[in-house]
């Protein structure tokens, strides 16, 4: 079997003491999120998450630091 990432990235857009978040219908109902998506291929992942934050929000966003890393070892069927 070959091994083919599925990567995430998230943005954590900070105005003074608010957070940017996003509305997301889900079959469990309404839910806050941050802006997140998949990387497209040939991407960095400061592109994906720049790109998605502007897809989802309008907004352009312009990251200062980088927050994390989280391994899911979840293998998708």
């Amino acid at each position: 079997m070959v091994w083919k990432p599925s990567v995430t990235v998230a943005a954590i857009v900070r105005d003074g003491a608010r957070f940017l978040l996003v509305e997301e219908h889900t079959p469990e109902g309404l839910r806050l999120n941050n802006p997140a998506g998949h990387l497209e291929q040939g991407e960095s992942p400061l592109q994906a998450v720049v790109r998605e934050t502007l897809e989802e929000t309008a907004r352009p966003f312009t990251p200062q630091a980088f927050a994390g890393c989280y391994l899911s070892r979840f293998q998708r069927p």
